[in-house]
C-alpha cells in the first residue's frame, strides 16, 4: 500500500468522486424504497407484515456486516473493498428482475443488505481519507449532504419511473445508478492508508468512539419517529401533500451540514452542538403543537438544521479520535449505531404512539433530546475540554494550524 499524505485542499478529485459515488449508491437505495412495498403487494399479493420482513432483513443484514466491513477496510485497504462491495451491489440490484417468490425476495434482500452495509461503510472511509485535517468538519458536512440529496431525489424518481415504465425498467434504472457509482471509482488514485500501528487489529468496534456511537444511536432513534410516522401524523392533522415536509427538511439540511462543519473547524464543537440540540428539541415541540401547515413546515426546517448539525459534528469528532489506520472501524461503529437506532426507534416509538398517540410521542421525543445532549455534555463540556485530532494531537477549541501540527508531531 502507498502511504497517503495529508491532503492540502478539500475539493480534490478523490473527494468529489468519492462523494458522487456515495450519492448514487444512496440514491439507488432510496429509489427502491417506495417501489418495494408496491412490488410485494401487487406482484406477490403480500401483506403489510411481509413488507416489514422484507425491509427488516435488509436493515438487520446491514447492522451485522458493518463492523466486519470496517475491520476489513483497515486490514485489506479501502479501494479493494469498495470495488468488490459495489460490484456485488450492482448484481443484487439487477437480480430484482428475476424474483419469482417472496422467499427468493427475502434471500435477495439479505444479500442486498450485506452489500449495502459494506459499500456505504467503504465509501464513508474513502471520503474521510480524502479530507484535509483543517477542513474535516466541512468535508464531512458535504459528504452528509450527498446522502440528504439522495434521500430527497431517490423516492420521487423511483415513483415517477414506476408510474410510467413499470417494475422491470425501474429495477434496471436502479441498477444503472449503482453502475454510475462504480464508474466514479475509476477516478480515484491508487492511494491507500498505510498501517501506522498494530492498533487496527484490536477488534471490529472502536472503543474510543463509543460515546459518539451512543449519541448517534439516540439521534437516529429520534429521527426514526419522523421517518416512520410523519406521513400518518400529517393525515391526522388534515395536511395533504405530506412530502413537502421532506422537501423543507432537505432545504435546511443542504445549508446546515457544511455550515456546521465550517464552524466546528474554526471554533470547536460546543457552541454549534448546543444550537443543534436546541433546534432538535424545538422540532418535536412544533410537531406537538402543530394543527396547520405553519408549525408542520417549521418543524421540518428545524429538523434539517438540528439533525444536520448534530449528525455531521458527531461523525467528525469520532473520526478525529483515531489515526488514519482505524477510520474504517470508526465508520463501521458509527453507521452500525445509526442503523440500530432507526430500527429500534421505529419499534419503540410505534408502541408509544399506539398507546398515547402521535402528538404525545413527539412530545416525549422532544424531551428525549436530553439524552444525547447529556452524553455530549459529559464527554465534551466536562470531561474532555480538549479536542483529539487523528488520535494523537490534543488542542483546545479549533483545529490547529499546519505549523502547530508539525511542531506537536516533532515533540512526540
Amino acid at each position: 500500500m502507498e502511504n497517503i499524505m495529508e491532503v492540502e485542499k478539500l475539493w480534490t478529485r478523490e473527494f468529489i468522486f468519492s462523494c458522487l459515488s456515495n450519492l448514487f449508491v444512496f440514491m439507488s437505495m432510496y429509489f427502491l424504497l417506495p417501489i418495494l412495498p408496491l412490488f410485494i403487494t401487487e406482484v406477490f399479493a403480500g401483506d403489510k407484515g411481509q413488507v416489514g420482513y422484507v425491509f427488516g432483513i435488509f436493515a438487520f443484514a446491514g447492522v451485522i456486516i458493518r463492523p466486519v466491513a470496517g475491520y476489513l477496510l483497515d486490514v485489506m485497504g479501502r479501494k479493494p473493498i469498495a470495488w468488490i462491495s459495489i460490484s456485488c451491489l450492482f448484481l443484487a440490484m439487477l437480480s430484482y428482475n428475476w424474483m419469482t417468490s417472496l422467499l427468493l425476495l427475502l434471500i435477495l434482500r439479505g444479500i442486498h443488505g450485506v452489500c449495502w452495509g459494506v459499500s456505504t461503510t467503504s465509501l464513508a472511509t474513502l471520503v474521510t481519507d480524502s479530507i484535509p485535517l483543517k477542513q474535516r468538519g466541512e468535508g464531512i458536512g458535504y459528504y452528509g449532504l450527498s446522502i440528504s440529496v439522495a434521500m430527497f431525489i431517490g423516492p420521487i424518481l423511483g415513483l415517477d419511473i414506476l408510474r410510467y415504465f413499470g417494475y422491470s425498467i425501474s429495477f434496471y434504472l436502479g441498477t444503472g445508478l449503482v453502475a454510475i457509482a462504480l464508474f466514479c471509482l475509476f477516478a480515484l488514485k491508487r492511494q491507500e492508508v498505510y498501517p501506522v500501528s498494530n492498533e487496527k487489529h484490536k477488534g471490529m468496534l472502536e472503543k474510543k468512539v463509543l460515546s459518539y456511537a451512543l449519541l448517534v444511536f439516540f439521534l437516529s432513534l429520534l429521527y426514526s419517529g419522523i421517518l416512520s410516522f410523519i406521513v400518518l401524523f400529517a393525515k391526522e392533522i388534515s395536511i395533504e401533500n405530506s412530502e413537502v415536509y421532506f422537501l423543507a427538511n432537505a432545504l435546511t439540511l443542504v445549508v446546515s451540514r457544511p455550515y456546521a462543519g465550517r464552524v466546528l473547524d474554526k471554533k470547536g464543537p460546543i457552541k454549534i452542538m448546543c444550537i443543534g440540540f436546541l433546534t432538535l428539541f424545538a422540532t418535536f415541540i412544533c410537531l406537538f403543537f402543530a394543527e396547520s401547515y405553519f408549525l408542520f413546515i417549521m418543524s421540518a426546517l428545524l429538523l434539517g438544521i438540528g439533525f444536520g448539525i448534530v449528525h455531521s459534528t458527531a461523525i467528525t469528532l469520532a473520526i478525529n479520535k483515531v489515526d488514519a489506520s482505524r477510520r474504517g472501524v470508526v465508520n463501521g461503529t458509527i453507521l452500525t449505531a445509526f442503523d440500530l437506532g432507526v430500527g429500534i426507534g421505529s419499534m419503540l416509538l410505534g408502541v408509544l404512539s399506539n398507546y398515547a398517540g402521535l402528538k404525545i410521542m413527539y412530545l416525549v421525543s422532544g424531551f428525549m433530546v436530553l439524552i444525547p445532549f447529556s452524553i455530549f455534555y459529559v464527554t465534551h463540556m466536562i470531561k474532555n475540554k480538549e479536542t483529539v485530532v487523528d488520535g494523537k494531537i490534543k488542542v483546545s477549541g479549533k483545529v490547529p494550524s499546519k505549523e502547530e501540527i508539525k511542531t506537536m508531531l516533532k515533540q512526540e
